[in-house]
């Protein structure tokens, strides 16, 4: 039921808080000051209540209304939780299969029945069949529940693996066409290279050609590319030994020294 109280119009952590301090017994007086005194207590009656404070009348209201539905709300709660922590230890203790243990229970109470029975039709044995049959009904509807779902998972499963073997059968079907050179340009008509997309950037923009690499600055670019799209895929930083490496030095450099003693010789001569 919707409430339009004072403290019905208040945030819900603030309502839970109260509930808490209500359960534990705390006097009005005191649960009043706390709340009166909160910020967004202040906020809100000011907003609604025109700042009219909470009173004592207004706690009382809550405590028999909006207090015992949150007490019966914790209650249902807390047995839900009881309920599921009780069908996990049943779930393990019968190893997921308790209806047919109820149904080996009951089979044992027929066989003790008929253990004792003399032939003779009584009222006794009548009365203990049609128990043990309202029994046999109950556990027939609860097993053929259990047959249902599990009917149901098995299709499931079913239908889990032939998604995947249809997928496979897309893919493969997909590879064979590829080799059809017709359907292979019907799909890559549109496909751009990645050296075909920059000439045409280059052109648009006024650039002149890229120059040919050779095979070997080729073969550097590639790996240097991979080696950023291995950094990328696991989070690596940029490999510091490829911006920081020095540049190599020129081959056989010749120092002023050497030239001018190659001079002197030459002047000997």
């Amino acid at each position: 039921m919707a409430r339009n109280g004072k403290i019905a119009r208040l945030p819900r952590e603030i309502r839970d808080g109260l509930n808490r301090r209500l359960q534990d017994g705390e006097p009005g007086g005191s649960l009043l000051a706390w709340l009166n005194g909160l910020p967004q207590v202040r906020q809100a009656l000011a907003r609604d209540f025109g700042g009219s404070a909470i009173s004592k009348q207004n706690l009382s209201e809550w405590r028999a209304g909006g207090f015992a539905e949150w007490q019966a709300r914790q209650e249902t709660m807390e047995q839900a939780r009881e309920l599921a922590a009780d069908a996990r230890e049943i779930t393990a203790a019968t190893d997921g299969k308790l209806t047919d243990h109820l149904a080996t229970v009951l089979a044992v109470r027929y066989a003790s029945v008929l253990a004792g029975w003399s032939g003779e039709l009584t009222d006794e044995l009548r009365k203990k069949l049609r128990a043990l049959r309202g029994l046999c009904q109950d556990i027939v509807e609860l097993r053929r529940g259990d047959h249902s779902g599990a009917r149901l998972q098995m299709e499931q499963e079913r239908l889990g693996r032939e998604r995947e073997k249809t997928e496979e059968e897309v893919v493969t079907h997909f590879q064979h066409w590829l080799k059809n050179s017709e359907l292979r340009d019907l799909v890559c008509q549109n496909w751009v290279s990645p050296e075909e997309r920059e000439r045409r950037m280059r052109e648009i923009f006024g650039l002149e050609p890229k120059p040919p690499q050779t095979s070997e600055e080729a073969l550097a670019e590639e790996n240097e590319e991979k080696r950023r799209r291995i950094h990328e895929i696991y989070g690596l930083p940029p490999n510091p030994l490829a911006e920081s490496a020095p540049a190599a030095p020129k081959s056989n450099p010749v120092k002023p020294s050497q030239t001018n003693s190659c001079e002197s010789m030459s002047n000997k001569k």
